[in-house]
This record gives structure tokens, sequence and C-alpha cells, in this order.
């Protein structure tokens, strides 16, 4: 059984889990600005807790963005230094597809679809200043596979609540309060969520299974904002 390591830093909170033979433990705090007090000392705690050294890791998992600049920085930053270290691979995973992920679990999958065939959409926010707004648009199946519909992309306040309502997700979750505010049909609806690490592990280990691997010298962090290949306030009509 492969030991990966798993590094979520995206948002306000701070995780970590780590996968091996000996088990599964992940760490999960929401102290802003104390990513990089908490986060080295969570990697060490949960190798620690399941006996592993951390030359006895196989790959890592990282979230690659989009969300913080400072906190995917920071992970990322800890994720390079521990892959270079250790001549290791990485998983890279969209912080918003993590955030999906969270959500589903901690809500048992609840609302999967119940047969063959179905879908739910689920659509994951995150504020990102100045008016604007990091996207994802997600589907998941009868199993509980999560799947992108969308690529995910910055949009203004305006363009992104006009993709809410042509695509009408049955769920929307991230931290988006300042999109979905009153006086939308989208008011109440938001579940206030932020990504966590165990969830960005269980995607990790179903890629390393499939050699969905990558060097740690071809990954990029993905901030969304100012990249051309995401067309900034590119409208739905557009996708």
């Amino acid at each position: 059984m492969a030991s990966i390591l798993a590094i979520e830093t995206s948002t306000e909170a701070c995780s970590v889990a780590v996968h091996c033979s000996l088990g599964t433990v992940s760490r999960y705090a929401e102290e802003p600005r104390s990513h990089t007090q908490l986060l080295m000392p969570m990697v060490e705690s949960v190798l620690s807790e399941v006996g592993l050294k951390a030359n006895q890791l196989d790959a890592i998992g990282v979230a690659i963005g989009p969300g913080s600049f400072t906190g995917l920085r920071i992970g990322f930053a800890a994720a390079q230094g521990l892959a270079f270290g250790l001549d290791i691979p990485v998983i890279p995973v969209s912080s918003l597809q993590i955030m999906v992920a969270t959500y589903m679990r901690k809500t048992a999958h609840a609302q999967c679809p119940s047969k063959p065939g179905q879908t739910l959409r689920v659509m994951s926010i995150l504020d990102a200043r100045m008016g604007e707004f990091n996207c994802g648009c997600y589907i998941i199946d009868h199993n509980g596979a999560i799947a992108n519909e969308f690529s995910d992309r910055l949009l203004t306040a305006t363009d992104a609540k006009q993709w809410v309502e042509t695509l009408s997700p049955e769920i929307t979750v991230g931290a988006g309060e300042a999109l979905l505010a009153s006086g939308t049909v989208w008011s109440g609806t938001l579940k206030h969520i932020f990504p966590d690490a165990i969830d960005l592990l269980d995607i990790a280990v179903s890629r390393y299974r499939n050699n969905q691997t990558v060097s740690i010298s071809a990954v990029d962090l993905v901030y969304l904002r100012g990249a051309d290949a995401w067309q900034k306030r590119k409208r739905i009509r557009d996708a």
C-alpha cells in the first residue's frame, strides 16, 4: 500500500492528512494567517501518529488553487521541498474540487443520485476579492465520483451570478456569501465550507492508483486571476 501525504492550504483552513498501511490520520485548523506556523508541525504530527518517516512517503497530494495567494504558496512550498528532497511525485488537485468532496463527505453522500445515469450538479465558489469569484462546476454520479463539468474559472460578480442562474446547481458550496447574498434567488442556499486535506487525500490515493502523478517541477499554482487561459470576465454563453 502506498504512503501518501496530502497538504491543503488554499483558504483560511490549514489541513494535512496521511494514508499508509498503518492507517489514515489528519489534522485541520481554521486559523487565518497562521498557516506558516501550523503546517509543518501538522505534517510531523500525522507522520508520527502512524509511525511513518518522511523518506517512506511515495507521493504527495497538494491543492494547487485557486484560493489565497499566500496560503497556496505556503502549502506548495512545503510540498515542493518534500517532493524534491525525497525525489517523489505529486498529485495536484483543484481546491474547488476538494471543497466539493469535503461537502459530500460531511453530508455522508446523503444527496448522491440513487440510480445509475443520474447526476448531481454542485458548484463551488471562493471569493477572489475585488468583485471577482473563483467558480467551479462539478458533477456527482450515483457512486459519489466527482468530475468537473466545466473548467474552474474566475468571473466577475455579474458573470458568476449568471453562471449560477444558468446552470442551476442543486448545491452550492464554499465561501461565496458576498455573491449569493440577499437579493438573489440563491439567498441562503450556499453551504459554507472550506476544503479539507482528508478529502484531497482520497482523490490523491485514487489518482496514484491510476498512475496519475507528475513531477513537482511540472506543477504550477492556479491563481486564475490574470491568466489568459481562463478568459477573465468570460460569459456563460462562451463556455
